[in-house]
Parts: structure tokens; C-alpha cells; sequence
């Protein structure tokens, strides 16, 4: 007899080795369902970050997108544009790995913006700001989108080995247990029964 590719023998030493596998697998199945739960909450405490956050977000957007229509109205394409070219390549991120609960997620670390220091007019100097803040937030909301999507992924896997180790590898190993111990039981009890028969002979013998 074999499961799982592991050949069985009723013997009391495999019936303890096993015993101790069962163990370490039920810790396993422990640790794994702490960490399910504990992604759960966390996942769900992003989505409501995530929701918070777009909602502020495009009502800023908005708000920004009418002033700065105000403003191109008022200064024109030309002095926009000139003023954009003014702008250009001064902005640099990186992309930084962080651990969350062991899970390797990507964190945008911004290492250079807009220098906005007596370089602007006042108006103009007031947009940038506001769309600086803008890119920040919108950079907030895609690192909140991948760390849900990395950790939705993770959960997904970790709630498949939870599953699987509580409804099929336990039960059938445990099962896989007593069976041992009863054939054990079985083979100890045929051994008594032929001692004694031998026993009986041996006694009757004696006698004649």
C-alpha cells in the first residue's frame, strides 16, 4: 500500500514517524490559515484605502483640471507651453521592493520633482503645486492597486494549500494512521493467539 508516493509499512516505527509528519503538517496548516486571515484583513483594509483614495483623488483632479483650464485661458498656449519645456526631465522615481507580511511588493520612491523655487509666477506657480500633489496621489493609488493585486494573488494561492491540507492531506493521512494502528493491533492480536496455541502444544506435549 502506498499514498502519495510513500510506500506504507504497518510497523510501530512508521506508524511514529508518520504521527510526527502529521504533526508538523497540522503546524503548517496553522501557520498558513493565520497568514490567510491576516491577508484577508489586510487585503480588505486596502480596498477601502484604495476606494478612499480614488474618491479624493478625482475630486481633486477635477478641481485642478478647472483651474488649470482657468489659467490656460488667461496666460495662453504659448507661455503654458514655454513653461512646461521648463519642466521637462526633472522629474525621477524608482521602483524600491518591500515586504509585506513576506509577500515582495514595489514601492515608488520619488528622487527628484519640480523645483518650484523662484521659478515660476505666482499662477503658475500655484498649478505645479497642486498637479506636483496630484502626481503624488495618483502614485499612492497605484501602489495601493498592486499591492492588492499582488496580495489577492497570494491569498488566492494560500487559501488553495489551506484547503487542500485541511479537507485531503490531513484527513487522509490521518486515516492513514489508524489504519496502521488497527492492522498493528490485528498482527499483535494473530501473534498472541499463535503464541498461545504454541504455548497449549508445547504444554500438551509435556503432559502425554
Amino acid at each position: 500500500m502506498s499514498v502519495a508516493g510513500m510506500r506504507v509499512i504497518p510497523t510501530k516505527g512508521f506508524l511514529l514517524d508518520l504521527k510526527r509528519r502529521i504533526e508538523i503538517i497540522k503546524e503548517g496548516y496553522r501557520l498558513l490559515s493565520m497568514k490567510r486571515d491576516e491577508l484577508t484583513a489586510k487585503l480588505t483594509s486596502f480596498l477601502e484605502q484604495l476606494k478612499a483614495t480614488k474618491r479624493e483623488v478625482m475630486e481633486r483632479a477635477e478641481e485642478i483640471y478647472t483651474r488649470f483650464r482657468e489659467t490656460y485661458v488667461v496666460l495662453g498656449p504659448s507661455a503654458i507651453e514655454s513653461y512646461a519645456n521648463m519642466t521637462r526631465g526633472e522629474f525621477d522615481a524608482n521602483i524600491l521592493p518591500i515586504s509585506v507580511m513576506g509577500i515582495i511588493i514595489p514601492m515608488v520612491k520619488v528622487l527628484r520633482e519640480v523645483e518650484l523655487k523662484d521659478r515660476f509666477s505666482p499662477v503658475i506657480r500655484e498649478r505645479v503645486y497642486e498637479l506636483r500633489e496630484l502626481l503624488q496621489d495618483l502614485i499612492k493609488v497605484a501602489e495601493l492597486e498592486m499591492k492588492i493585486e499582488i496580495i489577492a494573488s497570494d491569498l488566492e494561492r494560500t487559501n488553495r494549500i489551506v484547503n487542500a491540507l485541511e479537507k485531503i492531506i490531513i484527513p487522509e493521512m490521518e486515516q492513514l494512521a489508524k489504519y496502521i494502528e488497527e492492522r498493528i493491533e490485528e498482527d499483535g492480536l494473530e501473534d498472541f493467539i499463535r503464541i498461545k496455541l504454541i504455548r497449549n502444544i508445547i504444554v500438551k506435549r509435556r503432559g502425554e
